[in-house]
């Protein structure tokens, strides 16, 4: 059976017509998004500001000042993360707005039902691995600004609550994200703006007296899991295929997320003198918010709901890939009760920094591998490889296929993605159990990550182009049983 484009959504669920069919068929899992529903460049960049312009940058910030960095060491870290995000963001959603599909769909047409499973599983441990920590995150920064006690009951309790957006599909996350983005800019523009002005003068770009124990490119693997979420293809398939390739949204979106938020959160850090994170928010809601801390309450719940609608979308719509699109709702429900159950877990068991690092390094490895094997096989396969997909309707790229049609497996893509978490999982402390869990940290390990399972996936486009034997490609790339026909 030939892989084929859906033109309609599956059934989803059961019941008359009305508001819990519009719900569970809002986001389009088993199609390509439609020209008519896809978002210019300014709506696109304001999503991505608030995806990026985040309080857990500004904490990144913090960290760096605590840690002994100087505001200089920092800037040149946030420059080489930018750099780094730059060149992954190009690929990873450009690949959705390209072919319309949602990660874990797409991948079952480029990894096959295997390696469709193994992305679906990534997408749903980094997305509750960062949705329970914004969780906790929030409690505990209302913790420092109004005192909040009993915080693993309100961890459990904000992650409960945050699944509200998703609950209405794409739009609603989406729309929320436009009216978050322009509070959040004018925020981070003051803020910056009036720090500068009290910091200006010859020690600005001074070590700050306590002895350095972060160095730049843990600095940079921090920015970078903080900046990835993975699923960058979910969020951009509804972005309009131009001439653009998206440059606007990431450039705006990290630009500010990566080099003004770091250095907002570390010049206050910098200021107040303070030896703890409720400290420094106190100090934050003085200086940046007018002393208002019902204002600071609210820009800062904002800001974290925002950024756990993403986490949330993604893990949901990795699920429904297992479910065919259907029961969106019930999803949604279990995956915000299990969000909840992580948040309370990491609120008892380790300290903000210690989960902090723990969750960037895993978020910045595990899923952008696979999503770099899908972005490589779509713009790369059939020049290196001489081999091809099926190509979608109306100048699609490729074919929704179904989970009938899916190869057993792409073995190149599989061990790519698989090579790629060892050495990131070695290089990034991510190993439990041993002495480096969560504090192991070699080069910039997402990097060393990434560049592995590139190299490894290439090799494996160059090899099918030498095999002869078009059963041995298909294993290999996990090509469609019968070879298509040129376009």
């Amino acid at each position: 059976m030939a892989p084929t484009v859906q033109t309609r959504t599956e059934k989803s669920g059961t019941g008359s017509p009305g508001q819990r069919p519009k719900l569970e068929s809002s986001d389009l899992l088993e199609e390509v998004v439609p020209e008519s529903r896809r978002d210019g460049s300014l709506k696109m960049t304001l999503l991505w500001v608030t995806c990026q312009a985040t309080v857990s940058n500004m904490y990144t910030g913090y960290l760096a000042r605590s840690e002994g960095m100087s505001l200089g060491d920092l800037l040149r870290a946030s420059l080489i993360a930018v750099v780094v995000m730059a060149g992954y963001g190009l690929l990873a959603t450009n690949v959705g707005t390209i072919t319309g599909q949602p990660h874990s769909v797409l991948a079952r047409g480029v990894l096959g039902k295997s390696g469709s499973a193994l992305a679906s599983v990534l997408l749903v441990l980094t997305g509750l691995g960062w949705y329970g920590f914004q969780a906790v995150f929030l409690a505990q920064l209302l913790n420092g600004l109004v005192g909040l006690t009993h915080l693993q009951l309100f961890c459990v309790l904000f992650a409960i609550v945050m699944i509200t957006n998703n609950l209405l599909g794409f739009r609603s996350v989406s729309g929320y994200a436009r009216l978050a983005a322009p509070v959040l800019l004018v925020w981070g523009a003051y803020t910056i703006i009036k720090a500068l002005a009290f910091t200006v003068g010859p020690n600005l770009f001074a070590a700050p007296h306590v002895p350095p124990t972060q160095g730049i490119l843990l600095t940079v693997g921090l920015l970078v899991g903080v900046a990835v979420y993975g699923n960058e293809p979910d969020l951009f398939r509804y972005a309009r295929r131009d001439r653009g390739r998206n440059i606007m949204p990431l450039v705006v979106g990290y630009g500010l997320g990566m080099l003004v938020f770091p250095a907002a959160g570390y010049l206050m850090a910098e200021l107040s003198s303070a030896s703890t994170l409720g400290a420094t928010m106190q100090f934050f809601t003085q200086f940046s918010l007018f002393g208002l801390t019902a204002l600071a309450v609210v820009v800062f719940t904002i800001n974290v709901v925002a950024v756990n609608d993403a986490n949330l979308y993604e893990a949901v719509n990795a699920v429904q890939n297992f479910l065919r699109g259907r029961r969106r709702i019930e999803t949604i429900l279990v995956l915000g009760v299990l969000g909840a159950a992580v948040a309370a877990f990491m609120e008892q068991s380790s300290s903000l920094q210690d989960n902090f690092f723990i969750v960037a390094n895993m978020c910045a490895v595990f899923l952008p591998c696979a999503t770099i094997v899908m972005a490589i096989d779509v713009f790369l396969l059939e020049r290196l490889s001489g081999c091809r997909r099926p190509a979608g309707q109306d100048g699609v790229s490729r074919a929704v296929t179904s989970w009938a049609a899916a190869s057993p497996g792409n073995v190149g893509g599989i061990v790519a993605i698989l090579a790629g978490l060892v050495v990131g999982a070695i290089t990034g402390g991510l190993i439990p159990g041993t002495s480096g869990f969560g504090k192991t940290n070699i080069g910039i390990p997402s990097v060393e990550a990434w560049v592995t399972t590139i190299v490894i996936y290439l090799t494996a486009m160059l090899l099918a182009r030498v095999l002869s034997s078009y059963r041995a490609k298909q294993v290999l790339l996990g090509l469609p049983a019968v070879e298509p026909a040129p376009a």
